[in-house]
């Protein structure tokens, strides 16, 4: 009587294993886009957290604004709002961010904020936060460029803040500007095409690449902010 196989073939064998590659092939991409949404949220629960350290400071400090790095040694927001933040400085850092482990030991920050609201004398500016038309609809905070254009590494506490008060200036509109100005000071794609931005109410949108492009085209100066 001939004896039962239970052993697999070769052939049998790579056939195998070659569904199972396709497989993780397959599941690969779904995995990684799944981390990469759950890095995004993360992103966005940091900067919600750091909108509600910034109401905080505006109710202890008469509705003023934290200030940037250029106020002076140990003023920038990223000190200021610290007692706020229970000292963490992880919340600064975008877990998507290429810089995050660098940013992290030297107390730097993914996230930047508008000079508009954190410059004194600046033209179009607002220090208080009572002298805004509408909270919701003002941008306080912005994704961080990670590499400037000269090709700088932008890892330092003093790279706290986006110069868009001069993002839209008369020359950078007048030579095609604008666009450099704008991304050598903010990501607008870490994620998905998209980044995120912190309104001063406290809450924080996804805006899509293509539409911070579209703002850039047509001149829409997207960070200054409304007065009453």
């Amino acid at each position: 009587m001939a004896q039962k196989r239970t052993a697999m073939t070769l052939v049998e064998l790579l056939v195998v294993i070659a569904i199972i590659g396709m497989l993780v092939a397959l599941l690969l991409p779904a995995i990684q886009a799944a981390r990469a949404s759950a890095r995004a949220a993360n992103c966005r629960s940091n900067m919600k957290q750091i909108g509600l350290a910034i109401l905080q400071f505006c109710d202890t400090h008469g509705g003023n604004f934290p200030e940037w790095e250029h106020a002076g040694p140990d003023r920038s927001w990223i000190y200021t709002l610290a007692p706020y933040l229970e000292s963490v400085d992880a919340i600064r850092i975008c877990p998507e961010d290429k810089l995050q482990a660098e940013r992290l030991r030297a107390k730097g920050t993914s996230y930047v904020i508008n000079d508009y609201l954190a410059a004194e004398n600046t033209n179009g500016g607002v220090r208080n936060i009572n002298k805004l038309a509408a909270t919701s609809h003002t941008i306080i905070s912005l994704e961080g460029a990670e590499v400037n254009k000269k090709g700088q590494q932008l890892i330092e506490p003093k790279y706290d803040h986006a110069h868009c008060s001069q993002w839209f200036s008369e020359l950078n509109r007048q030579y095609g500007f604008v666009e450099t100005a704008v991304t050598n000071d903010i990501l607008p794609d870490r994620h998905f095409s998209a980044s995120n931005f912190l309104y001063v109410d406290g809450h924080v949108d996804s805006i899509a690449a293509e539409q911070v492009a579209e703002w850039i085209s047509t001149n829409f100066d997207f960070a200054k902010p409304d007065q009453n």
